[in-house]
């Protein structure tokens, strides 16, 4: 991850704050992308995607949070190039092969856990600016956590992963 992340938006930027304090290698975080790939993927899949969901992918697309982590799906476009085999892409979200069984239509995949579940943003949760995050564990097939908005999931895995890897990438020593 080279170059720090800046966004306009004041409810992300605590998160894009936190994470440039992060040496490279900690996270990697891709380009942005732009507004109209946003729309076309909207169009494509027939929903709309909250505002703040936007502004966080005119930030970054996707990437990895704590490597190997939390993998945040990322919005394929053509001049990405070839897509990569096990990737995680907003665009087969709703593709059958993609969705663990039993996640209802409305959640949005926007992220992988590297221990399977998988984080939804609940379309019908919110509202044009932000919406609810659940996690689905593939186990039980059950929501096991949820976050009242997209910035609170975030900041919840910052606040996670730091318990285990300090600025520098260097993992801590944990006293129970």
């Amino acid at each position: 991850m080279s170059g720090n992340f800046y966004s306009k938006n004041d409810d992300l930027r605590p998160f894009f704050e936190e994470i440039n304090k992060y040496t490279d290698n900690v996270h990697s975080l891709n380009k942005e992308v732009e507004l109209a790939d946003i729309s076309k993927l909207e169009i494509e899949l027939n929903i709309q995607i909250p505002r703040i969901y936007k502004d966080f992918l005119q930030v970054c697309n996707g990437g990895e949070l704590f490597i190997p982590g939390t993998v945040l799906s990322e919005i394929y476009t053509h001049s990405s190039g070839t897509k990569q085999r096990g990737g995680s892409y907003l665009n087969d979200s709703f593709k059958k092969e993609r969705r663990p069984h039993g996640m209802p239509d409305k959640y949005l995949i926007i992220a992988d856990l590297n221990y399977g579940d998988t984080i939804c943003m609940d379309l019908e949760g919110g509202n044009e600016y932000d919406a609810r995050i659940v996690q689905w564990d593939r186990e039980s097939q059950t929501v096991s956590r949820s976050w009242d908005s997209f910035v609170e999931w975030l900041m919840d895995a910052l606040d996670e992963g730091s318990m285990l890897v300090d600025y520098d990438g260097n993992e801590k020593d944990l006293d129970f």
